[in-house]
């Protein structure tokens, strides 16, 4: 049993010592190259490039959607997908005060309209007959107090009757004379219409017919349609959703997918070897070998704060960036979506003549050189 242990354990702590020095010496080795599974982007050979980053979009850019009147969604009329053309419905918002509503401001059009039509054909028949006869009634009462007031005059001027007879006959005159005037402006008046009456009858009508619009008008805009061809990208918005007039995500993304588009960042630093009538080509993104030749379509002249291809408009970076519009070939070997990434190769243009862009450092002066 000695001897067992007295050889036995230095075994044992030679072979842990013998082990740990070949796992050191195995750590200190250089470790082999990885191997690349996919082959980086790289530029065309043989040319100087113009590179920058690509984003996939719509020929009208991607249009997000929403409203501009708060409410609860009643129906949702397209799914993913679905081609939509100009002016038809995506979603509604709930319009049944506004129909109610409606139903008010169409019945106060209906009582304008009628006064304004009973104005205008008035007098009605019988009207005139019936004034013309009250004038006649008014004039005879008027000419018997006026016989009754004279000569209560003249039996009071000579002392014949008394004063408060007199003037008992003299207000029967004065109130017979002014019944007469009123009957007599009545009848002028239905034989020619007031025409302020009238003014006044048409303006009700307009006001009713303009409160009766602007509802319509309230209920149409509840009503979010399509303003332009193209596909539906996302839904967002479902039966029951509030829709607010602060969102997050848009409630529906439209896109005219019948041209793919493809936006590019071009550097600053880059900006004077581009033009516009620079070949171009994209590759995608883990598959360089995959080609596609751009058309130049439009460019954004306004240098911006480039921004990460994350969606967020609050990741900025220190480089600014000129925004230029390719168009992607109709015909495509693989299918390409919306919102992919795309590397993008410029041919860079030749400098103008007498003008040299790459600078030697060797050759550059110090700002207070002479």
């Amino acid at each position: 049993m000695r001897k067992l242990t007295k050889y036995l354990l230095p075994l044992i702590a030679a072979a842990f010592f013998i082990f740990e020095v070949v796992n050191v010496v195995r750590a200190r080795r250089t470790p082999p190259p990885a191997h690349v599974v996919v082959d980086p982007p790289s530029r065309p050979r043989g040319l100087r490039v113009v590179a920058g980053a690509g984003v996939i979009e719509a020929k009208r850019e991607n249009i997000p959607l929403g409203t501009i009147v708060p409410g609860v969604v009643t129906d949702v009329y397209v799914k993913r997908g679905d081609l939509v053309k100009k002016g038809d419905p995506l979603f509604r918002i709930d319009d049944r005060d506004l129909k109610a509503q409606l139903v008010v401001r169409e019945a106060d059009l209906v009582a304008s309209q009628a006064q304004l039509d009973r104005l205008l054909i008035a007098p009605q028949q019988g009207d005139i007959p019936t004034s013309q006869a009250a004038v006649a009634e008014a004039v005879a009462h008027f000419k018997d107090a006026e016989v009754a007031y004279k000569r209560s005059e003249a039996l009071f001027l000579r002392d014949a009757e008394a004063a408060g007879d007199r003037d008992r006959d003299l207000y029967a005159y004065l109130a017979n004379k002014a019944t007469l005037t009123r009957m007599e402006a009545d009848l002028k008046r239905l034989e020619a219409t007031w025409e302020k009456d009238k003014l006044v009858a048409r303006a009700a009508v307009g006001q009713a017919k303009s409160q009766v619009e602007s509802v319509k008008i309230n209920i149409e805009r509840l009503m979010v349609r399509a303003l332009v061809d193209g596909e539906v990208l996302q839904v967002h918005v479902r039966p029951g959703q509030l829709a607010a007039l602060n969102w997050n995500e848009p409630m529906i993304i439209l896109g005219d997918i019948g041209e793919l588009h493809v936006r590019v960042d071009i550097d600053e630093q880059d900006l004077p070897y581009f033009t516009t009538k620079s070949p171009a080509v994209a590759t995608l993104k883990g598959r360089p070998q995959v080609r596609f030749p751009l058309t130049y379509f439009d460019v954004e002249p306004y240098v911006i704060p480039k921004q990460n291809l994350t969606g967020s408009n609050t990741e900025r970076v220190d480089t600014r960036v000129l925004q230029v519009l390719y168009a992607l070939p109709k015909e495509k070997a693989i299918p390409l979506y919306i919102g992919q990434q795309v590397d993008v190769y410029i041919e860079a243009a030749k400098p103008p003549e007498g003008i040299k862009l790459d600078v030697d450092p060797k050759t550059i002066r110090k700002p207070f050189d002479e």
